[in-house]
């Protein structure tokens, strides 16, 4: 799997205190689950347990097995979209 990442989305994702590791290690975790997000053309998210936590990743395919992650945030248990 690769990332593409730059400052913009670096500095994105740790205001929402999450780090590159932590972003990519969301696509690796075993209850992972991705849908589109029909609202936006070439976008998708996905969620997975991290860390004991619920992590919320927003991201566009940029080539045939990479991702540029837009944005990730922690959500709360009880927003979970797939619980």
């Amino acid at each position: 799997m690769l990332f593409h990442w730059d400052d913009e989305n670096r500095h994105h994702i740790a205001r929402h205190d999450v780090s590159e590791t932590q972003a990519e290690a969301a696509f690796r975790a075993e209850d992972a689950v991705a849908f589109q997000d029909f609202d936006r053309l070439n976008r998708w998210v996905l969620e997975a347990t991290l860390e004991d936590r619920t992590i919320k990743v927003a991201f566009a395919r940029v080539f045939l097995e990479g991702f540029r992650v837009i944005t990730a945030h922690w959500m709360s248990p009880k927003r979970r979209r797939t619980s």
